[in-house]
């Protein structure tokens, strides 16, 4: 052991203190060496040289230990100031009024005019805490007005200002309908005073949007890669004066992998900003985020981690794996809910049971990645006006919808990370009102459902499907699986024929097939250089009706043709 006991330490420094005093001849004088005592002096003298190394390493090793431990300290502190709500109420609103709040007379009419009575509790909490001019972080559950939160602070602090500055507040989120959302509560709360808001997301013309930009808005709410993309490449946009930067979900943010987008996004921000961070789950990731963008924030947490609201009643139906749609379908022919939510793993089981359930009679709509945004749109918009009465989603669909009017959330298969389901039962039993969540289980599921149970501290109950209730719609859910997968199967036919005709009638642009979906539908796609000119070399494409390399061949054939005619003049 190249260390010993703190003991044996105090009895080696003693010796090595003699040793020293001994061969420096300091002290009393009958500690002098003499003639016959070099060699043992020398043998000292080895002696004290290694003990003297082996406290140097120890005094080393000492110091880098207590220089490790004050980081530590100082990385897993928590935020100076916590500010926690009360215990969970039977409903989110508190005694606290808007005005009693800190906000204006034009936002507390707002505020009437959309319905909202009395702030919620993280409402309550968080206004007083960003008016003050604070960062903060934000986590309660999914539908206690987390967006409100936010967006009633800001929009004051824009009315306080004698002159309210454009390009002062950015609002990232992870997906495109919650962009589209949270600028429908900027623009309702901020309408009477002129506020101007403009959206950044994919799968729109990024011209049409910088053209907004120049109108000079107050607040942009949009996608990481949509708003990178625009700091890179539209002249012009700056946020050198911006004055808060929002992160809704952003643990969510995370997941999608918008680390290089946000990391880019930041290095242009200013570093004397406000910084709110806002989400229903906390982990690492998110904690490492909060400590690099945020200074001394504000904690405010108004709800246990990992929970649900007790306004939501759980269920689950077993079901064997080979006929889980049957029972889905008995379960949906018994559910008197209007507004139905149902979860898919992925955008294929998406697409089947969507036409499996029409085929059957349900209106549904699917809500996928794979759609265009303005089909996207279209599907929420008929779900919120009752035009449907289903929409079956995949993950795309867990963060940030607000349909109040949503009744059911059916768990088709249950999601492997517990925050998921959490983030999925949210999307029903929001602000206060009931709301049901079943889970469509085999017996593959039970022990995930089990360990879902433990961690969200409530039992679900078995929701009652007879053998004979499913038999007796066996034989027709089963032709309805195979019209359905008929049906796929003629669309990607259609879709291949449609590609080949493409290919054949236009010029060959590359090895692939390219076009607008390739430049602005997907954010996080493009490289920050080269998309400019990309961009440009398409749009040559489209108006010339040739590629780069057709123009070249082109122009050659136009000089051999000038350079013949020339010959053939001089000849004559």
């Amino acid at each position: 052991m190249l260390f010993p006991k703190k003991q044996f330490f105090m009895v080696i420094e003693k010796k090595v203190t003699f040793y020293f005093e001994l061969l420096t001849c300091r002290g009393t004088e009958h500690l002098k060496p003499s003639v016959s005592q070099l060699p043992c002096v020398v043998t000292f003298n080895v002696l004290a040289k290694r003990l003297f190394f082996r406290f140097s390493l120890f005094d080393i090793f000492l110091e880098k230990r207590r220089k490790s431990m004050r980081r530590r300290a100082i990385t897993v502190a928590p935020p100076q100031t916590a500010v926690t709500g009360p215990e969970l109420l039977d409903n989110e609103q508190t005694a606290e009024t808007f005005a009693g709040i800190g906000l204006g007379p034009e936002l507390v009419a707002a505020c009437t005019a959309a319905g909202w009575a009395s702030p919620t509790r993280i409402q309550a909490a968080s206004v007083p805490v960003v008016l003050g001019g604070r960062d903060a972080v934000g986590i309660a559950q999914t539908g206690s007005g987390k967006t409100g939160a936010y967006v009633l602070p800001l929009v004051q602090w824009l009315l306080s200002q004698p002159k309210a500055p454009y390009l002062s507040i950015l609002v990232m989120v992870p997906t495109r309908e919650l962009a589209e959302q949270v600028s429908q509560q900027f623009t309702m709360l901020g309408s009477s005073v002129g506020l101007m808001v403009v959206t950044l997301v994919g799968g729109e013309n990024m011209v049409d949007q910088a053209v907004a930009l120049s109108r000079r808005p107050h607040v942009l709410v949009g996608t990481p890669g949509r708003i990178k993309d625009h700091l890179v490449n539209t002249r012009g946009f700056k946020l050198a004066k911006l004055h808060a930067l929002v992160l809704d979900e952003a643990d969510r943010m995370l997941e999608l992998d918008y680390e290089k987008e946000i990391d880019l996004i930041l290095e242009h921000l200013p570093r004397e900003r406000q910084t709110l961070l806002f989400s229903a789950t906390l982990n690492a990731r998110l904690d490492r985020l909060q400590k690099a963008s945020l200074r001394d924030p504000v904690m405010l947490a108004v709800h246990r981690n990992n929970t649900t609201v007790d306004q939501l009643k759980q269920l689950y139906v077993f079901a064997p794996f080979a006929q889980m749609l049957a029972y889905l379908h008995v379960y949906l022919t018994k559910e008197t809910g209007n507004h139905i939510l149902v979860f898919c793993q992925s955008a294929a089981l998406v697409q089947k049971i969507t036409l499996t359930l029409r085929v059957l009679g349900h209106r549904a709509l699917p809500l996928m990645g794979r759609m265009t945004q303005e089909n996207r749109q279209l599907a929420l918009a008929k779900f919120r006006d009752g035009k449907v009465r289903m929409l079956v989603c995949t993950d795309l669909a867990q963060r940030g919808l607000d349909i109040r009017l949503t009744d059911v959330v059916v768990n088709y298969a249950l999601p492997l990370n517990i925050k998921d389901y959490i983030h999925r039962v949210g999307r029903t039993a929001r602000a206060g009102s009931a709301g049901k969540a079943v889970n469509l289980i085999s017996q593959y599921d039970i022990a995930q459902l089990q360990l879902i149970e433990q961690a969200i501290g409530v039992k679900c109950t078995e929701f009652p499907v007879s053998d004979a209730e499913v038999q007796a719609v066996a034989q027709r859910v089963e032709d309805a699986e195979f019209e359905a997968a008929k049906e796929v199967r003629d669309m990607e036919e259609l879709d291949k024929l449609e590609h080949e005709g493409h290919r054949e009638s236009t010029a060959r642009v590359a090895k692939r097939r390219r076009g607008e979906s390739d430049l602005s539908t997907n954010d996080a796609l493009h490289g920050t250089q080269g998309f400019a000119a990309l961009r440009m070399r398409r749009e040559n494409e489209r108006v010339f009706d040739m590629t780069k390399k057709t123009q070249r061949k082109s122009l050659w054939k136009v000089r051999r043709e000038a350079k013949a005619k020339s010959k053939a003049t001089k000849e004559q």
